[in-house]
């Protein structure tokens, strides 16, 4: 998995989205949206998602840390409404979602670049010892 394609979402998932409740006490009229990612992530991008969400780059007064989850191939903002998701936290899932994509390309080609070198060291000491074998003679 040398070549990182980067996750999108898709689009929100109409039939998961929750119903408030809407009962008249603090909050009550938030609800949870999924969103459909283009596949399901690594585990490795799935933990740093959230972390990009409650940190973005850019922010503002509106937005809500602790509130995405990641499940599967879903992305899900609790306590939140349509209405928030389109004045504010498009921005910040798009924001979240580009961090997320670059750092896990990043500790990807890390790893690839580390995976080659320790190949290439047990390539070359393959090689001493074939060349080391055929100099050693006991006859």
């Amino acid at each position: 998995m040398s070549n990182f394609e980067p996750i999108r979402i898709t689009g929100i998932i109409e039939q998961n989205v929750s119903k408030p409740r809407n009962d008249g006490t603090p909050g009550s009229a938030l609800y949870r949206v999924p969103f459909q990612l283009s596949r399901t992530p690594p585990s490795e991008w799935a933990d740093y998602f959230p972390q990009a969400w409650d940190h973005p780059s850019s922010w503002t007064s509106s937005h809500r840390p602790g509130i995405c989850t990641i499940e599967g191939d879903v992305v899900w903002l609790n306590r939140t409404t349509l209405e928030e998701i389109e004045r504010t936290h498009k921005k910040t899932l798009l924001l979240a979602l580009e961090e997320t994509n670059g750092k896990y390309a990043e500790s990807l080609a890390r790893r690839n670049a580390e995976n080659e070198r320790r190949q290439n060291e047990l390539d070359a000491h393959q090689k001493h010892v074939s060349e080391a074998s055929k100099r050693i003679k006991f006859d």
